[in-house]
């Protein structure tokens, strides 16, 4: 067991140390990538990733996956900007919108453990049906035009850091604290390494895992209501593609498809690398295109990588 944790934090400290080498690169190819103005940048283009893929670490530490998180951010953010044009104050309609988001991930979460529907199947079909809502509600039209002090929660800043980096910092510690010192996060650990053993030993399965898909749409709600402050727009076709990121952030910081484990710090360092790279490649021109290509690239490799850890693990776990 020593030797697996010695294989984690060896994994972490890889992945810092490419988060360095690319910051390097980055500032080589172009010496304005270490000017403060653009890491701030940084931190906010990765702030709803970091929101986003700190929720789907518990589903893929429970052999899950979640596709409606980008629907489940723009209707939420929909939600929110409806209830703030109808005069409700800002802060009741984001808690309303953070409430849309916790009942979508319950009905994802009834579906997979009530129904017994394969996660992949319910949340595609969610995903659909979320942003068709969407589309509806709207009719396919943005809503703008919010309150200054929503809108900081976007596009302000606290000190030097924006608003927006700082919730994230927030959404990471909470998330780091309940997979690690909460009976929720061992009862999300032990379903994903063994759903029969759990149910043996009395963790509550059902309740579990709606309760971690609740978790993970209200993570992907608050990402939503960031990209609504921070463009001052509330659009249906918000989120689009970011299950991919968020993913791809999960499983590159050490969280495998596998389940039975929760990386926290590790999504965030994927999270880090994932804007760091979209960030490096727009500032040195490179289109747009070709980044999502790189990020699908990282994705695939992320994966590879982990089906050679939990190999290693395997290995380690067999010599001790």
């Amino acid at each position: 067991m020593k030797r697996v944790g010695r294989l984690n934090r060896l994994q972490r400290m890889g992945l810092l140390a490419f988060l360095a080498g690319l910051a390097v690169l980055f500032s080589l190819l172009s010496p304005h990538f270490l000017r403060w103005e653009n890491l701030s940048n940084v931190l906010l283009q990765s702030a709803v990733q970091i929101v986003v893929a700190v929720g789907m670490t518990l589903v893929v530490a429970t052999r899950g996956i979640d596709l409606s998180v980008g629907s489940v951010m723009a209707l939420s953010g929909i939600v929110t900007a409806g209830l703030m044009k109808a005069h409700w104050a800002w802060d009741l309609a984001l808690l309303a919108g953070l409430a849309s988001g916790a009942t979508m991930g319950a009905l994802n979460g009834l579906g997979v453990a009530l129904l017994g529907i394969n996660p992949f199947i319910v949340t595609l079909g969610t995903a659909g049906i979320f942003r068709a809502v969407a589309l509806i509600a709207t009719d396919a039209r943005p809503i703008y035009g919010f309150p200054l002090g929503f809108r900081a929660l976007g596009s302000g800043r606290w000190g030097p850091l924006p608003s927006s980096a700082l919730i994230a910092l927030a959404a990471f510690v909470f998330g780091a604290l309940v997979v690690a010192w909460t009976r929720f996060g061992t009862n999300a650990r032990a379903v994903g390494d063994n759903l029969e053993a759990a149910y043996r030993l009395g963790v509550p399965v059902t309740r579990t895992r709606i309760g971690i898909y609740t978790l993970c749409s209200t993570f992907a709600a608050l990402g939503g209501i960031i990209v609504t402050a921070r463009l001052n727009t509330a659009e249906a076709i918000a989120g689009m593609g970011i299950e991919l990121e968020a993913i791809a952030a999960v499983v590159m910081g050490g969280t495998s498809f596998a389940g039975g484990e929760a990386s926290v710090p590790g999504t965030l360092l994927g999270a880090l690398i994932i804007g760091t790279l979209a960030n490096g490649l727009t500032i040195i021109n490179v289109p747009t295109y070709y980044q999502q290509l790189v990020i699908g690239v990282v994705f695939m490799v992320a994966v590879l990588a982990d089906r050679l850890r939990r190999r290693t693990q395997r290995n380690a776990l067999f010599e001790t």
